[in-house]
């Protein structure tokens, strides 16, 4: 080979890596041409990881081959249509932004389970109650003059009649767990406008003639309520805050916390346990409320608007306006998802509010509204097929 030819071969090949070695180099980095925009621009990630796991992953339309969990490297910056499905499960889409030099996350993608539910207890729908923290059922059973109140524990499967009462037609019954433990049950008994409540042992069956003692006293002002808290040290009263009239109880609620509601009214309450300069957290219209599970954000409804309350960050959200009454809340545990119930369907909406809220119908039925979510199946009371009383629709294997 001439000396010519070798320079000029050697000559290529330099200029070949001159030009070669920066794309490569800025390849690595994570850099690309956007023919969108015809600019050079750095990528960025997406972090999925989804309930159950192996869920696959599309991208735009197209099948990634992969699973979650998962990080999809070398995105380019702007709106990506992702989806996530597993067999025999709902599908979850959504589009998210992505950045360059940073990560997108979707970390609590939630997939439900495509069945049908079951009929645990066939019961009419008069008088239910779920015990939030438990999620031990009450309800009652009236025949002629007679109304038995039964519960069922849904971890036990054991169904127990609690008490035995003689009620006239135009008696209305209603149940309440007002123990942060499923240990005690209220009956409250309204007839010919007069109202009593019994205490009794959810266990037993036994009456107690009263709840146990609390530290925080309600006292009825002129114009207002007294929220005190007895001092163990001084053995005097410390008002924590005054709030308006009205037909309070004091309910379960964290630490730190005083609940009160207005069931009169559909109202409630919450109190810094150590009052201070602002002590009332929240005052708002409440038809129905649930505490998540170890936690301090309550989901309520005032029939209509869906709200998340969060007392760690003192924020209130709306999560949703409905043009059909809302009949039952309830949280998903561990999960930024919220259980909602109309009276024909049940719903599933995730909290994550980019590009909307994904929402997955979970049950078709009628009279639908008392439920509760106790590890991953769905409890609730309602009309399925003809036939009323409590169900249970498994949410994930």
């Amino acid at each position: 080979m001439k000396k010519r030819t070798r320079e000029v071969i050697f000559l290529i090949f330099f200029i070949g890596f001159l030009i070669a070695a920066p794309i490569v180099v800025l390849y690595t980095a994570g850099y690309r041409y956007n023919f969108g925009t015809g600019q050079i621009v750095q990528t960025g990630v997406l972090s999925l990881s989804s309930t159950p796991k192996n869920a696959v992953v599309s991208l735009d339309g197209n099948p990634t081959r992969a699973s979650t969990p998962i990080l999809l490297k070398n995105i380019l910056p702007g709106n990506h249509r992702v989806r996530v499905e597993k067999a025999g499960y709902s599908a979850w889409e959504k589009n998210l932004a992505v950045e360059s030099r940073s990560t997108t996350f979707a970390d609590d993608i939630v997939l439900f389970l495509e069945t049908d539910p079951s009929l645990l207890r066939e019961t009419s729908l008069t008088t239910t109650r779920f015990h939030s923290e438990t999620g031990r059922a009450a309800y009652a059973r009236t025949e002629g003059q007679w109304t038995e109140i039964w519960t069922y524990d849904p971890k036990t499967t054991e169904e127990t009649l609690v008490n035995r009462i003689s009620t006239d037609s135009n008696a209305r019954v209603e149940l309440d767990w007002p123990r942060a433990d499923s240990s005690v049950l209220s009956i409250r008994t309204v007839a010919g406008g007069k109202t009593t409540v019994a205490y009794v042992d959810a266990n037993t069956g036994n009456a107690l003639d009263s709840l146990p003692d609390s530290d925080v006293d309600l006292s009825v002002l002129t114009d207002r309520v007294a929220v005190s808290r007895r001092d163990e040290g001084t053995a005097s009263n410390v008002i924590l805050a005054y709030v308006p009239l009205g037909s309070y109880e004091l309910k379960p609620s964290p630490d730190g916390i005083v609940m009160l509601e207005d069931a009169v009214r559909r109202r409630v309450v919450l109190v810094r346990a150590d009052g201070g300069d602002q002590p009332i957290l929240l005052n708002a219209n409440a038809s129905f409320w649930e505490w998540e599970p170890n936690g301090k954000r309550l989901l309520y409804s005032d029939g209509f608007d869906l709200h998340v309350y969060d007392a760690s960050t003192h924020t209130d959200t709306t999560i949703t306006r409905l043009s059909s009454a809302v009949t039952g809340v309830a949280w998903y545990p561990a999960h930024a998802t919220v259980l909602y119930a109309q009276a024909d369907a049940v719903y599933a909406a995730e909290l994550d509010h980019r590009d909307g809220r994904n929402t997955v119908r979970l049950v078709t039925g009628t009279n639908l509204g008392i439920m509760h979510v106790q590890d991953t199946s769905l409890y609730f009371f309602g009309t399925l097929n003809e036939k009323s009383g409590l169900f249970a629709r498994v949410l994930d294997r």
